[in-house]
C-alpha cells in the first residue's frame, strides 16, 4: 500500500469512528500527514510504511508538537525493517506509540483494547498489581507458590506486585493461576506528557534559519511570544503566549502562499488553535483560503500579543 492509500483508508476509519480529519499534507514535509479531533481527543498521525525512516529529530518535533497541542502522535506503519508488524500490539519508535493500520481501526471502529506491546526480548503486557496481590491473598498463595507456578523468582513476583510489566506468556500463566485477567489496557489516544524544558524554543542565530523566518520570531518574542520553531511541519513554529498557542506560518510571497494557507486553515479546524500567515509583502488580501494573512512591516508597529490576536480575529473573515 502506497502513502496515498494509506492515508485515504486511515481517514476513511477515522471518519467511520466519528473523528474530523484535516486534509492530508500535499506538501511532503516529514513531520506529520494527518490531524484527527473527536471530541476532546485530538491524534496528530504520521504514516510510513517502514517505521524505520522515522527519524530521532523528526520524533523529538513530533513530540514537542503534541504536547503543546495536548494530542496523542501516532506512528501507523507495517513494518520495522524486513519485519511485518503484529496486529493489536504496540511498537514505539523514539517514544512515539507505534502501530498498525489494522490495531487503530480495530480499536477506534471495534473497541478492542490494545494489552501487548513490544520491547526487547519478546512482547510484554502491563499488569495491574493490586489485583494480583489482591486475589493472592484471598486465595492464600504464598510467593513461593506463586513463583513456582508461572516459574519466575519470588523477588520477580514482588517486582510484578509492584507494578512492573511481564512477558506475555508469564502473563497467560499468571492469568491461568488465578483464572482471570490480570492485565490492563494499554491507552492509545493518551495525551502525550513531557518535561516543559525539553522544548526547543527559539534562540537568535541559533542555526540555518532563513532570514524572514528568523526576522518574525525575533519580532514575535519581542512582542511577548515563545516562539518553539517546527522545522518539519507545513507550519514554520507554534508561537505561545500564557495559554494562546498560534499555528504560525512563515512565508514569503510566492505561488506557495495559498497551498500552505489552504492546509493550515485545514489544521487549524481541527486543532482548534488560530493559525496565521506572515510574509514579506503588504496584501489587499486579510486572508487566504480563511488563514489571517501578516506582512512583516504591520507586525513591526504591533507591542502587544494581544493586539496580534485581535488582527488574526479580524481577519478570519475578512474578505
Amino acid at each position: 500500500m502506497d502513502r496515498i492509500e494509506l492515508l485515504t483508508h486511515i481517514r476513511e476509519f477515522l471518519g467511520d469512528a466519528g473523528f474530523s480529519v484535516s486534509d492530508p499534507c500535499t506538501l511532503r514535509l516529514p513531520g506529520f500527514d494527518l490531524v484527527a479531533r473527536r471530541d476532546e481527543t485530538l491524534l496528530i498521525i504520521k504514516a510510513l510504511s517502514n517505521i524505520d525512516a522515522l527519524s530521532e529529530d523528526v520524533a523529538n518535533e513530533l513530540r514537542a508538537l503534541a504536547y503543546l497541542l495536548k494530542a496523542t502522535p501516532l506512528l501507523i506503519g507495517e513494518k520495522n525493517g524486513m519485519n511485518e508488524l503484529e496486529d493489536d500490539v504496540v511498537y514505539f519508535r523514539f517514544g512515539i506509540q507505534t502501530v498498525t493500520t489494522a490495531t487503530l481501526r480495530n480499536h477506534l471502529l471495534e473497541e478492542i483494547p490494545v494489552r501487548a506491546y513490544a520491547a526487547p526480548g519478546g512482547l510484554y503486557v502491563n499488569l495491574d498489581p493490586e489485583k494480583i496481590r489482591r486475589l493472592r491473598q484471598e486465595k492464600n498463595i504464598s510467593l513461593g507458590s506463586f513463583a513456582h507456578h508461572v516459574r519466575v523468582s519470588r523477588r520477580t513476583v514482588r517486582m510484578y506486585e509492584d507494578g512492573m510489566s511481564a512477558r506475555i506468556d508469564i502473563a497467560d500463566r499468571i492469568e491461568d493461576m488465578f483464572e482471570q485477567s490480570v492485565t490492563t489496557p494499554i491507552d492509545l489516544l493518551k495525551p502525550l506528557l513531557m518535561e516543559t524544558n525539553l522544548l526547543p524554543f527559539y534562540k537568535k542565530n541559533q542555526g540555518p534559519t532563513r532570514e524572514l523566518q528568523s526576522e518574525i520570531f525575533t519580532l514575535l518574542q519581542n512582542i511577548g511570544y515563545r516562539v518553539i520553531p517546527m522545522d518539519r511541519c507545513p507550519f514554520e513554529a507554534l508561537s505561545k503566549e500564557k495559554e494562546k498557542i498560534l499555528l504560525t506560518c512563515v512565508q514569503e510571497y510566492n505561488k506557495k502562499l495559498a497551498e500552505k494557507a489552504h492546509f493550515i486553515s485545514s489544521i487549524s479546524k481541527i486543532t482548534k488553535k488560530h493559525a496565521v500567515v506572515f510574509t514579506d509583502k503588504a496584501l489587499d488580501k486579510k486572508n487566504l483560503e480563511g488563514t489571517p494573512i501578516i506582512g512583516k512591516k504591520e507586525l513591526r508597529k504591533i507591542h502587544d500579543p494581544e493586539d496580534v490576536f485581535t488582527l488574526i480575529l479580524e481577519r478570519i473573515t475578512s474578505d
